[in-house]
């Protein structure tokens, strides 16, 4: 059940539901998120391991750029989203609505049919890889309220589940395992217990994850070094317990993930929510340590 369903004046709505039962192994949440005119917002995405899907109404746009390096930002309503492999700084002047889909790679590979490898580019709109009955899905979500947008995802989406293309069963164990362990095994381990060789491995997570063993390891020992700075252990004892080398091969890959210092984030910006990672004020960034929060409730 949502725990907001309107949009009251210009108070931000950020609204949480979970998926059908028989989607929840595939989609991890729904979320809703309505800000009127004058509500610019910033906000961090840190790497993640499960793809996004937004589905913008009114055209008004979300911009994104990564926090590392030089690209240009990207502008768009809608999105779909790998893995992200470095922190993503998103922004909006306000006056945005839409639904946002957080998915495991595979399950988003078999709700669209789609090789997750197809998906890296600059802007994949979602709406390109729905079904062409079903194109108008965003149109249709638009028109109608809150709890009516998430019953019809909960009817849509497990038709597109049952007809879709099936999961490697190696690589769903190999997803697995790399979470269970925080990324602390190595592709060659993989590899070898699946009796798949390490190459063959790298192309099926391509195909259905996006991204390769080694990627997504990279991702889950940031995640947790981050959880545990956040629990207020020493960064020595961080980098130990989350598989770096040293408190400077931490600092190393933190810079390398996200532009900042480990003492340069603030809290635990792993914790929040997706859509509060993605909806942010339009300021330039400029290396602050400074995330704003809002009136948005879950």
């Amino acid at each position: 059940m949502s725990t907001t369903t309107g949009f009251i004046g210009r108070r931000p709505v950020l609204t949480r539901v979970p998926p059908a039962p028989g989607l929840r192994n595939t989609v991890q949440s729904y979320a809703g998120y309505e800000y009127g005119h004058g509500s610019p917002q910033r906000r961090m995405v840190c790497p993640d391991t499960l793809a996004t899907v937004t589905f913008g109404f009114g055209g008004a746009t979300v911009r994104t750029a990564s926090m590392v390096g030089t690209s240009q930002a990207v502008s768009a309503p809608s999105m779909a989203i790998l893995p992200v492999m470095t922190a993503m700084l998103g922004w909006h002047d306000g006056g945005v609505c839409g639904v946002v889909l957080r998915l495991t790679p595979m399950g988003a590979y078999r709700l669209f049919g789609v090789p997750m490898r197809e998906w890296d580019l600059p802007h994949m709109d979602p709406v390109h890889l729905l079904p062409r009955d079903l194109r108008h899905l965003p149109q249709q979500l638009e028109e109608v309220d809150w709890p009516e947008r998430f019953r019809t995802l909960n009817r849509v989406l497990p038709p597109l589940l049952e007809r879709g293309p099936s999961v490697a069963t190696e690589v769903t164990w190999a997803w697995r395992e790399l979470h269970r362990t925080h990324g602390r095994l190595h592709v060659t381990e993989l590899a070898a217990a699946t009796h798949w060789s390490s190459r063959h491995l790298e192309r099926r997570f391509q195909e259905q994850i996006g991204r390769s063993p080694a990627a997504i390891a990279r991702i889950l020992r940031f995640k947790r070094a981050l959880r545990l700075q956040a629990s207020g252990l020493p960064l020595s004892k961080v980098a130990q317990l989350a598989g770096f080398h040293d408190q400077a091969h931490y600092n190393h890959v933190c810079k390398a993930m996200t532009g900042l210092t480990p003492r340069q984030i603030p809290g635990n910006p792993d914790d929040r929510s997706p859509v509060d990672h993605l909806l942010a004020d339009p300021r330039p960034w400029a290396g602050d340590t400074t995330w704003a929060r809002d009136g948005a409730t879950s």
